[in-house]
């Protein structure tokens, strides 16, 4: 089986050299058995392959066959790397953690893997993502607002059901 993986966000913390260790995880299962590319954004290693393979093999991922440069780092970047690859190769399963690249993969027909760590991902990749980080009273004052509706609550002092 032909396993394609995305190396932000799945392998590696998207704008710093952290690994995800759960990425970390899934790579080797995925490795011991299937023939795995990653896939490596144009701007992740400032477009250098040979960087991003010093962090893979910094970092223990030294199973795969070989890495995957799209030449655009939109959302439909990865369909154009997979395009890159061999006619005659079939890519069965791909894992990546950006929704819209998965929708696409969907839409494209590859069957696919959506990688979600709620500490690792881009904010703009969550459901809830309103354009902007949002700013730190804005956070506060939303903790404050749900602490008093679970203080307010009538269901918690209601008794027994």
């Amino acid at each position: 089986m032909n396993v394609v993986i995305a190396i932000d966000g799945v392998l590696k913390r998207p704008g710093s050299d952290a690994v995800i260790p759960a990425g970390l995880l899934l790579y080797q299962g995925l490795a011991e058995t299937h023939v795995v590319h990653l896939v490596d954004e144009p701007d992740t290693f400032n477009s250098s392959k040979a960087l991003a393979q010093n962090w893979l093999k910094r970092n223990g991922f030294i199973k795969h066959i070989r890495v995957i440069k799209p030449y655009a780092s939109d959302r439909y970047g990865l369909l154009g790397g997979l395009q890159q690859l061999r006619p005659d190769l079939h890519v069965d399963l791909v894992v990546v953690a950006d929704p819209a690249q998965a929708s696409d993969l969907l839409a494209a027909g590859y069957t696919t893997v959506l990688f979600s760590h709620p500490r690792y991902s881009r904010p703009q990749w969550k459901p809830d993502y309103r354009g902007e980080p949002r700013a730190w009273d804005d956070l506060v004052a939303e903790i404050e607002t749900q602490d008093q509706h679970y203080a307010q609550d009538t269901r918690r002092t209601a008794g027994p059901l």
